[in-house]
């Protein structure tokens, strides 16, 4: 459940950030249409583990985005690629939910 919970948070961060940092009308665009995708694949991934690299793809997309977009700020440029990388990570992680594992003190 970790593994929804941060990328759930990153996807509302890049909702917020989408609309108060200065943006393109293209990066704004594709800054909340990222953080939509984000949320919607955190959450299918909840049967589907296989999902997180939906996310991985869509890490990319922004971070190139972030990278070459024309007319978007420093500072939202700087928080898109942060978020990107973040995502990135977290999609190297396999969103097993804990509750299904047994507990150490269980498990003997």
């Amino acid at each position: 459940m970790r593994f929804i919970g941060w990328n759930l948070l990153c996807a509302v961060w890049l909702l917020v950030s989408a609309f108060v940092l200065p943006h393109s009308p293209f990066s704004l665009a594709t800054t909340w249409i990222s953080a939509i995708a984000v949320g919607t694949a955190a959450v299918l991934s909840i049967g589907r583990p296989a999902t997180r690299f939906a996310i991985t793809a869509i890490a990319v997309f922004l971070g190139v985005v972030a990278l070459l977009a024309p007319g978007m700020s420093t500072g939202a440029a700087v928080n898109n690629a942060i978020v990107a990388a973040l995502l990135f990570t977290l999609s190297l992680v396999s969103p097993i939910d804990a509750a299904s594992e047994p507990h150490p003190k269980q498990a003997a």
